[in-house]
């Protein structure tokens, strides 16, 4: 079945380190928690080590105390095959934590292509690769010429589809996330379910769903027959399905806990490739 999906096999990570400021990152502002700093640079040291374990190769960015949200490289870039889209997030702060990322994929040997328009707004967050087709949230981060330079720069290669993300949610993998190929974790709750319609009225594929109980457990990384997601502790009716029903697979439970109090998750802490 992973055959059929043609999803990549990955080698390489790209991660950057928490911030100092970290308690300045974007977040809705009903999340008045602090981040406890000590505890986010152990989970992330964990969820590092977990990546090597995988066998990747993990390429770290040293982290800027100049901007908070820089451990969260997913919106920044979007990497597909051997190309990186540079995006351009929403928020004019988290603006400037592409350069660096540009410089690295550069290095990195990848082709680079940078949103320049100065109206788009893009970021990883609401886009999902299955290995068949690209799924990219409109929302409140990412609008429709966005979604125009996504399926300019992979459309040749991969359908690209719109789905509308109703606010309060900023993001698609607020609430869609793909948990292994032709899989997709979906929050069985009042946007999730509209999500889902969406989503198979515009694929080209057919995909199984499986509905989480708990807001933002559906967010999960898939990674060459491994499924690095919530821990039971953190989020225990959600551990429970993922044991459940992907027992097929190599389950790593990893706690999201400090990141989430400025509303992140796993997978905005990494680019794979």
């Amino acid at each position: 079945m992973a055959d059929f999906w043609n999803f990549p096999e990955f080698k390489r990570a790209v991660v950057r380190e928490v911030s100092d400021d970290v308690n300045n990152a974007v977040r809705d502002l009903s999340s008045t928690e602090d981040v406890d700093l000590e505890k986010c640079r152990a989970e992330w040291g964990l969820y590092v080590q977990a990546l090597r374990d995988l066998g990747l190769d993990v390429t770290v960015i040293p982290q800027d105390p100049k901007l908070p949200d820089c451990q969260f490289v997913e919106d920044p870039c979007i990497v597909i095959g051997d190309t990186a889209l540079i995006t351009r997030p929403a928020c004019g702060p988290r603006q400037g934590e592409t350069t660096v990322l540009e410089e690295t994929m550069r290095n990195l040997g990848l082709k680079v292509r940078v949103v320049e328009s100065d109206t788009a707004t893009l970021e990883g967050g609401d886009v999902i690769f299955t290995g068949k087709e690209i799924f990219c949230g409109d929302s409140v981060l990412s609008n429709e010429e966005g979604f125009a330079i996504l399926e300019e720069t992979f459309g040749d290669d991969y359908p690209c589809h719109s789905i509308f993300v109703e606010y309060p949610e900023f993001h698609l993998k607020g609430y869609a996330a793909l948990a292994a190929p032709g899989i997709i974790a979906m929050c069985d709750n009042e946007w999730g379910h509209p999500a889902w319609a969406d989503i198979c009225n515009v694929s080209n594929y057919k995909y199984k769903v499986m509905w989480i109980p708990d807001d933002f457990g559906n967010n999960c990384i898939y990674i060459n027959g491994s499924i690095i997601h919530t821990t039971e502790e953190q989020k225990p009716d959600t551990f429970a399905v993922f044991q459940e029903e992907m027992a097929d697979y190599n389950l790593i439970p990893m706690s999201s806990a400090e990141v989430s109090k400025v509303d992140a998750a796993l997978t905005c802490q990494c680019l794979l490739f």
